[in-house]
């Protein structure tokens, strides 16, 4: 009997003992958990960033001087944004824009310190620290930034733009399409705002698209015909291909500029008298020849009662003496006739720097809303 309450005596303490132990163990490892957390604090914990750079164990002021050094490239970078590959950028300077270092490091420590005493001290315990990483904090000046979004604004909503051929330099120069687009100032202001809060300052705009209707692929081979130079270029895209000289319109019956093309393709063509004054004296035809005065090749435009023909009055070549045409040297035209195909355009311009029409408009014939093409009167001169 006592040799039993010996034993249970034995038990007893040991477990008293056991829970003991524990307790203080218990205590001491919460003391310490709280002792460690305690010494952290005005500190940044581990795994805090802000806004991508490492603060932990830094103090707020160490923490700012660091950003402010490794976030230098971003505080100088412009706000840019992006549609269909063309850029509206503005510099920080155009928009006031700075970083508020104070600020993202006071909201990265508050997020830092806000789980409970506990909480910080069971992922102590548990080697799981909360991962911070605080944001961009900006500050920028609105009356400049509303300025830079009306400026975005202005130049995003655009109707789309054919692709056209620029010959204002008396030379060709392909002027790719543009798709139109359409998009509230409002959304605009919130993309910007986007930017303005990002370390890249780039965002692409989320525009409505309206395609062109025409692109640059439909410029092939085309005429450039300068009549200050009495000159006709013959192009493959921007490359120049051949040049004649010509005879163009004279002051009364000048040769019509603007954009045009070749509706027909005439072999030894018969010319029939169109009764003008200049024609009234004419038979009311004249058959295929060389003294026909279409010459041996003619190549009538869209431009009513013009054509591109053969001469066999060579002095005319290099001056105004036609009746609206374009003549040209009968081995010329040969060449020509053989280099060219119907459909191909011809642009007439005064000369270099005044071509005498609005190069970007698109001709009616090009959007193919003519809905016939009438057959060629070959009438001119």
């Amino acid at each position: 009997m006592k040799e039993k309450l010996s034993n249970r005596s034995t038990v007893e303490v040991s477990l008293i003992l056991g829970g003991t132990f524990l307790i203080v163990a218990l205590l001491g490892l919460l003391g310490f958990l709280f002792v460690q957390d305690a010494t952290r604090w005005g500190k940044f914990p581990p795994l805090s960033k802000v806004s991508g750079v490492n603060v932990s164990g830094l103090s707020k002021a160490d923490a700012i001087a660091k950003c402010e050094g490794e976030l230098k490239d971003v505080a100088s970078k412009p706000v840019i944004m992006t549609l269909d590959g063309e850029k509206y950028s503005a510099t920080p300077e155009q928009l006031g824009l700075r970083l508020d270092y104070a600020k993202m490091v006071d909201n990265a420590y508050k997020q830092a310190w806000s789980p409970s005493i506990f909480e910080r001290m069971f992922r102590s315990f548990t080697d799981r620290a909360k991962t911070v990483n605080g944001l961009i904090a900006i500050q920028n000046d609105d009356a400049l930034v509303t300025r830079y979004v009306a400026s975005v604004s202005e130049q995003v909503n655009q109707a789309p733009r054919n692709a056209y051929v620029d010959v204002t330099s008396g030379s060709p120069v392909i002027v790719k399409s543009r798709n139109g687009h359409q998009i509230a100032e409002s959304v605009i202001r919130d993309e910007v705002g986007q930017a303005l809060n990002s370390k890249s300052r780039t965002v692409a705009i989320q525009a409505t698209r309206t395609p062109a209707s025409l692109n640059d692929g439909i410029f092939k081979r085309l005429i450039v015909i300068n009549l200050s130079q009495h000159m006709l270029y013959l192009y493959e895209r921007q490359t120049l291909v051949v040049q004649y000289p010509i005879a163009c319109g004279q002051e009364a019956y000048p040769t019509p500029v603007g954009q045009w093309e070749i509706i027909g393709k005439q072999l030894n063509p018969t010319w029939t008298n169109p009764h003008s004054a200049w024609s009234s004296s004419m038979p009311e035809s004249i058959g295929p020849g060389y003294s026909n005065p279409l010459g041996l090749r003619a190549m009538p435009l869209n431009a009513s009662g013009v054509l591109i023909h053969g001469t066999a009055n060579d002095g005319s070549i290099g001056t105004s003496a036609s009746h609206g045409c374009i003549r040209m040297h009968m081995p010329d035209v040969i060449a020509l006739f053989d280099q060219v195909q119907v459909s191909t355009p011809v642009y007439i311009i005064r000369g270099a720097g005044n071509p005498g029409f609005d190069v970007a408009a698109t001709p009616s014939w090009r959007l193919k809303e003519e809905t016939a093409k009438a057959t060629p009167n070959y009438t001119g001169d």
